[in-house]
């Protein structure tokens, strides 16, 4: 009953009930969970080793109690009891040393069954297993989400091995009968549970079919042939299907071009799971199904269907399929209208919402504000890596998010990763406890946010102290305690001060070297200092009157004495941060005064976590010719595009013997967005705004004499001019002589007027006598450059009236 019912159909029981709701009944989880019930849980938490190779001591537990199964508790009614006994108290003494359900997650057999039985995720949607009071005994925790920790460990050698191993160690386990025995009835009979002397010799050599270790070889122990079967078959197991794997790969790469080394793991494991399930049914009960004949052949059949069904569920899953449906849930969760159901399809869910939205004019900054704020509970949870968001395109066409909004909201979220500590748990005072305690924490939310990345406003804080129903007095009270009392906010506040310093020695050290992807990464770092400075300065409640100016002016500029009326205004107003500033104040002025290499900084700004500044940073690096290998490796496996495409484009150019010169080599986005600012008219745009430009800038290059554009035909392309020069030709009479009334130099825009007015071109424009290497850049990119940028649209105006007032000159001459 024991083998043929309760072990036989426990892997089918986990699959169809689903894995959670086993890990709530589990008798042995119960065992190990009886020290925290009495209040006496272990303390102890798993070592960066055990997590990493667990799957090995769980395999080798497994194997020893199948061992154990073959030579002594099959047919011993005491060995079986004595087993179980054992087992449970084991269970017990591990939740007695050990934080959580370290037992369960890391040494217990059955989880091996569960996790190979059950993941990524089971045939039916359960409700998570988590603890009530987690102790974070894992990493990557299955209770809380099975898919997130599947992938997460999917890399492991370790599990790797477990996976391919077990379906040889299923199988020679039962392959074991025949090989004692010397044919199928010793198994399928269930002769096996009837032999209760036979522990009593299993290190002893063999003399009759009863006792013998191999049919073949009746004088080795049963002991030791046991162990040789066991070891043999998952050795074999693990080899077959590591030799699969390689060519697992190279089919799914012709199926799917876009699949990876995780995917084509994760078909391996798919498949090596069924393999093991079937082959266990085919097996598993049989002594006792085949007393009744056709539940004999049904229970395979049954059991064949229920994993095929799995098989086909489980092979389509991809890790990225996983995140964009994690993401997908956070972002249906802040559903907002109370009379609609949250649809399921995302796509319709933006319509309804923008639809809702209306008479606001709001439906796009509501959703795109909806996605923020669902990418970080997702990132939070651990659910998925910025990387996985980064390639979740499909998701972000759903909800028509476009991808320059998409590119600052991970860098605003890589802000926020830096700089959210860990929330305090320090008890508020007795009176009005729970008012001051709720109000507490939504002002720290508040500060935090502000302080990361959304800024503040003095309207907001009015607004939460009437709701709140909080004094000025009490305010300033919660303040005082936030800034001094846990010093999180107070270090949030020195560590923006310190930004400011940083960004402030390397802009005036890229000053010194003039150089045009110098002037790029240091308009990058004097926004990101201003920024910083208003988010101080709004977080603090400093913006109103000439307190927020001084303030301002001195963290955003580079006068010492400004520098120094700043940090006094910022002490007087907020006193709890004097220690802070104490630590900053003498930091600032030496980084400002050039106390590391330029060299050193760039270094330092690779490890940003604004994408702009690390690519721009790298960039600067190589034309310096500095370099270094682990710099190379880190930022090969960069989360954002532009950032590897730099570093592509370098480490190619790198290997040319022309060097970074060899015009061979197409221009970068990012090459394409020094040169863009290059342009007086474009030296005012953000780096997200050249970045969006520069996708729709060609490089072009025309021999001499060739034409670029020709008089009176229809042209929507703008010229940018990076070398050389364009002749600007007009036809002086009917007979079409041309004459030169203008050139373009490099740094210019030439055909210009024809996308800003839809009419003929009125001019022919050829290349100058050495060529000419240009930027072809689409109307419609450059109308969107003109109208998000008043700077641009005013550079233009300047340049049309030096054109027209060049031209009244020429023709009063």
């Amino acid at each position: 009953v024991v083998w043929s019912i309760v072990i036989a159909g426990l892997p089918l029981f986990i699959l169809l009930v689903g894995y959670h709701r086993w890990r709530k009944i589990c008798p042995l989880a119960f065992f190990s969970q009886i020290p925290v019930y009495l209040r006496r849980p272990g303390t102890r938490k798993a070592s960066p080793w055990l997590e990493e190779h667990y799957y090995y001591i769980m395999f080798g537990v497994l194997a020893f109690a199948l061992w154990l199964r073959l030579v002594a508790i099959n047919g011993n009614t005491v060995a079986l009891a004595s087993f179980f006994v054992l087992i449970s108290i084991v269970a017990l003494i591990f939740g007695a040393l050990f934080t959580g359900k370290t037992w369960c997650n890391y040494f217990c057999p059955v989880s091996l069954i569960e996790k190979i039985n059950s993941e990524p995720h089971g045939l039916r949607e359960t409700n998570n297993s988590q603890c009530v009071k987690c102790t974070a005994c894992k990493k990557s925790c299955p209770d809380i989400n099975q898919e997130n920790g599947y992938w997460k460990e999917i890399g492991l050698r370790s599990k790797r091995f477990a996976y391919y191993a077990f379906p040889g160690l299923t199988f020679s386990f039962f392959l074991y009968y025949y090989l004692q025995s010397g044919d199928w009835n010793y198994y399928f009979t269930g002769n096996w549970a009837d032999q209760e002397s036979l522990m009593y010799r299993v290190f002893s050599p063999g003399y009759n079919q009863w006792t013998a270790g191999f049919f073949f070889f009746e004088g080795m122990p049963r002991a030791v042939s046991a162990v040789l079967t066991l070891v043999a078959g998952s050795l074999a197991g693990f080899a077959l299907f590591s030799k699969l794997e390689p060519s697992a790969e190279r089919w799914l790469k012709r199926q799917q071009p876009d699949a990876d080394a995780t995917q084509a793991r994760h078909l391996m494991f798919t498949i090596a799971a069924f393999v093991a399930f079937v082959n266990f049914y085919v097996f598993a009960g049989q002594p006792l199904l085949r007393l009744v004949p056709w539940l004999g052949t049904l229970g395979p059949i049954f059991a064949a269907a229920v994993g095929s069904l799995y098989l086909a569920r489980r092979y389509s899953r991809t890790q990225k399929a996983f995140a964009e449906q994690t993401l997908a849930l956070n972002v249906v969760k802040r559903w907002e209208w109370e009379d609609t159901r949250p649809p399921k399809d995302l796509h319709e869910a933006f319509l309804i919402h923008t639809a809702r939205s209306a008479e606001r004019k709001t439906g796009y900054a509501q959703v795109l504000q909806a996605y923020q704020d669902a990418v970080r509970e997702t990132l939070a949870d651990g659910f998925a890596t910025r990387e996985d968001v980064q390639r979740l395109e499909s998701l972000r066409n759903q909800l028509q998010i476009k991808k320059a909004d998409h590119e600052k909201l991970m860098a605003t979220l890589a802000e926020e990763e830096r700089s959210i500590l860990a929330d305090p748990s320090r008890q508020p005072s007795a009176e009005k406890r729970l008012q001051l305690e709720t109000y507490r924490r939504a002002l720290e939310q508040h500060l935090k946010l502000a302080l990361a990345a959304k800024g503040a406003d003095d309207t907001f804080l009015k607004q939460l102290r009437s709701e709140y129903n909080v004094t000025e007095e009490e305010h300033a009270a919660q303040l005082r305690s936030l800034l001094g009392g846990t010093q999180e906010i107070a270090a949030q506040v020195a560590e923006k001060l310190r930004e400011v310093a940083r960004c402030a020695e390397t802009i005036q050290a890229l000053e010194a070297e003039p150089a045009p992807s110098h002037a790029l990464l240091a308009d990058i770092l004097r926004r990101k200092r201003e920024w910083a400075a208003d988010l101080l300065v709004g977080a603090l409640h400093l913006d109103v009157g000439e307190a927020g100016r001084i303030v301002r002016e001195g963290l955003c500029g580079s006068d010492g004495a400004l520098r120094e009326s700043a940090f006094d205004t910022i002490r007087a107003r907020v006193p709890a941060v004097s220690e802070q500033l104490l630590a900053v104040q003498p930091e600032a002025p030496r980084e400002g005064m050039g106390g590391r290499t330029l060299t050193d900084q760039l270094r330092g700004h690779t490890e940003s976590a604004d994408p702009y500044v690390r690519a721009a940073a790298l960039y600067a690096l190589a034309e310096r010719g500095e370099l270094d290998l682990n710099t190379l490796h880190r930022l090969s496996e960069d989360e954002h595009e532009l950032v590897r495409e730099t570093l592509n484009g370098l480490t190619q150019r790198m290997g040319s013997k022309a060097g970074a010169s060899d015009e061979r080599f197409r221009l970068t986005r990012l090459e394409k967005m020094i040169a863009l600012r290059s342009v007086p008219w474009f030296a005012s745009l953000g780096p997200e705004s050249l970045a969006e430009l520069s996708r729709h800038a060609v490089e072009d290059y025309y021999t001499p004499g060739d034409v670029l554009a020709r008089e009176q035909e229809e042209g929507d392309t703008a010229f940018i001019i990076l070398s050389g020069e364009v002749v600007v030709l007009h036809k002086a009479d009917t007979d079409g002589h041309e004459v030169e009334i203008d050139r373009g130099p490099a740094g210019t825009v030439s055909g210009d007027m024809a996308v800003l007015d839809p009419a003929p071109r009125s001019a022919t424009l050829r290349a100058g006598e050495a060529g000419v290497r240009v930027l072809s850049l689409e109307g419609s990119a450059f109308r969107d450059a003109l109208a998000a940028d008043p700077a641009v649209a005013h550079g233009v105006i300047r340049t049309l009236a030096q054109r027209i007032r060049g031209l009244v000159q020429r023709v009063g001459a």
